[in-house]
């Protein structure tokens, strides 16, 4: 069985895998930062209410699926390039 690449992945995946990150920041966010009052070190924080810092990470997400979702050119793990 061989894997085949996140392009090639349906668009319901690439969702989950999204929202997957998502939460993961979302929990970083209210068992760490808000616990342990880190976000006084980030400005334009806000705690308990959706802030730029939300933001940023959903952009980021965004924009690293949708770079890894772009067909480019096919790696053959046999050719080196030097």
């Amino acid at each position: 069985m061989s894997t085949i690449p996140f392009t090639q992945v349906p668009l319901v995946v690439k969702i989950a895998v999204g929202v997957a990150f998502y939460n993961a920041w979302w929990l970083i966010e209210e068992f760490v930062i808000d616990r342990y009052g880190f976000w006084k070190f980030m400005p334009h924080y806000k705690v308990a209410d959706p802030c730029v810092w939300d933001l940023g990470v959903g952009s980021l997400i965004v924009f690293a699926i949708w770079r890894s979702s772009r067909p480019g050119k096919a790696r053959d793990p046999a050719r080196r390039v030097d």
